[in-house]
């Protein structure tokens, strides 16, 4: 990781700290995790927005009253606040970190964990239901999860929960029997 990137993830996790204590103490730590998922799909999917958020030509008031006239009676006060001080300390561009942070810190909060569920094919509303109820049991989590298909896996699944890989594909199976089977032919022996 180069220092640049541990340092800007420092700043967004003190960022995030603050907003989420903010937003807990008024109980609207929901509220404010939606709005800024809408403030980040509304800068990333207006050019024009961004160019001018992330321009040092435009002056700091320029950005505050163009971002208050577009996020006022649209997000919460809390949210509001939030991006006007990310601008004051020209932090704008830490706002997408400050949501991963957020986010991972409202999960903990609420016992979520999203785990990221890698299939050869499409699952089925069924088989993802059951997969869900599995982890749940298991877990005793609340399972929010994302999906992937990925044909190289050949069959199975393989799941991925915060840092651990639960690998029950086809190919990790296949890759373990060659492994077994070229061990006692290495040096000639059967």
């Amino acid at each position: 990781m180069i220092v640049g990137d541990i340092k800007n993830k420092k700043i967004s996790r003190t960022y995030s700290n603050a907003l989420i204590s903010t937003a807990k103490d008024a109980n609207k730590c929901q509220n404010v995790l939606d709005d800024l998922f809408f403030v980040k799909e509304l800068i990333n999917t207006n050019s024009e927005l961004s160019t001018l958020l992330y321009s040092p030509v435009v002056s700091l008031n320029d950005k505050k009253d163009i971002m208050t006239k577009l996020l006022n009676n649209r997000v919460d006060k809390i949210t509001l606040d939030f991006i006007l001080l990310l601008l004051d300390n020209n932090r704008i561009n830490a706002l997408d970190e400050t949501l991963n942070q957020y986010l991972k810190t409202y999960n903990k909060i609420n016992n979520i964990i999203t785990p990221l569920i890698i299939s050869a094919v499409d699952l089925d509303e069924n088989q993802k239901n059951k997969i869900v109820e599995k982890l749940k049991e298991k877990l005793l989590k609340t399972i929010k999860p994302d999906y992937l298909v990925n044909p190289d896996i050949i069959g199975g699944l393989v799941i991925e929960i915060e840092d651990k890989t639960l690998d029950f594909s086809l190919k990790s199976k296949f890759d373990d029997m060659k492994k077994e089977l070229t061990k006692g032919n290495r040096y000639g022996n059967n």
